[in-house]
């Protein structure tokens, strides 16, 4: 199994205090977000291979430097696979992300449009689309909701990638959470472009929305686009495990369709890393 989405950052050096307070409200606790690399790799016993990144996005109080990240992912290289990320509202934000890639040897990009506040089509985006069409590098979008209060809803919906991938064919994009609660709208741009992936992450603790986005991937023919990932921290390896396993319990009795033993079983064995061209 492979995981595509998992994060790291120490909240006390990454995110603002307003941030951090605003993801205690969303859960209602307390919620330290710090990834302490033992226990993440406890968490992810489970995959072979696990896609690393933390964010920057000024605007909603979240910047975790590439070095970070590369220094991560360097205490066990044969499993994590880093990502740079870029928030391209700041300047030096194309210097910024080369240092990543070519110094730091990161061999992705994580962007945020919502938490840094940008529409994906900005041609601001537009030196970074064609850096990563050119090095063959994935970029793994966050879509769909946040709880942060100033991350607009205007620039997260999966209809806006339509337009980026129709101007970069080639392009490698992931929509995280399956857009989430724009699920079918996500799934119908991933049904459209060959290069246009989305991930499972940190769905199934809703487990109505989980369920009706799977059998909408089966009927659009579009589960083999959909990837695995959990949102460590946020998520934990074996309950979105689990969760996904378990995505038919919502229909009890009822004879609603069933989300096959096939979906799940190979969304479980998929190679994310082959197919967003990371050998």
């Amino acid at each position: 199994m492979q995981n595509i989405h998992a994060h790291t950052w120490d909240q006390a050096l990454h995110m603002e205090p307003a941030t951090i307070r605003e993801a205690e409200l969303s859960r209602g606790y307390p919620f330290d977000l710090t990834v302490r690399f033992d226990a993440f790799m406890a968490d992810m016993a489970p995959f072979s291979r696990v896609a690393v990144f933390g964010m920057k996005a000024r605007r909603t109080g979240y910047w975790v430097p590439d070095r970070y990240v590369a220094d991560f992912v360097a205490r066990a290289p044969e499993k994590l696979v880093g990502f740079a990320a870029c928030d391209p509202t700041q300047p030096g934000y194309l210097e910024e992300l080369r240092e990543g890639i070519e110094t730091f040897g990161l061999v992705g990009v994580k962007m945020g449009p919502m938490y840094a506040g940008f529409d994906p089509r900005d041609p601001r985006c537009d030196p970074v689309y064609r850096y990563c069409e050119e090095r063959g590098l994935p970029i793994l979008f966050h879509s769909g909701t946040t709880y942060n209060r100033m991350a607009p809803l205007a620039f997260t919906r999966p209809w806006l990638f339509d337009e980026v991938a129709m101007r970069y064919p080639e392009l490698r994009m992931v929509l995280a959470h399956v857009g989430h609660p724009f699920c079918e709208e996500c799934l119908v741009v991933i049904r459209k472009h060959p290069h246009v992936y989305a991930d499972i992450s940190a769905l199934y603790y809703r487990p109505w929305q989980f369920y009706t986005m799977l059998i909408a991937a089966q009927e659009y023919q579009v589960a083999r686009k959909l990837l695995f990932g959990t949102d460590y921290p946020f998520t934990t390896a074996q309950d979105s495990i689990d969760g996904l396993r378990r995505a038919n319990d919502v229909t009890g009795q009822s004879g609603l369709p069933r989300v096959t033993n096939d979906t799940i079983a190979e969304l479980l064995a998929r190679d994310a890393f082959a197919l967003l061209g990371l050998k």
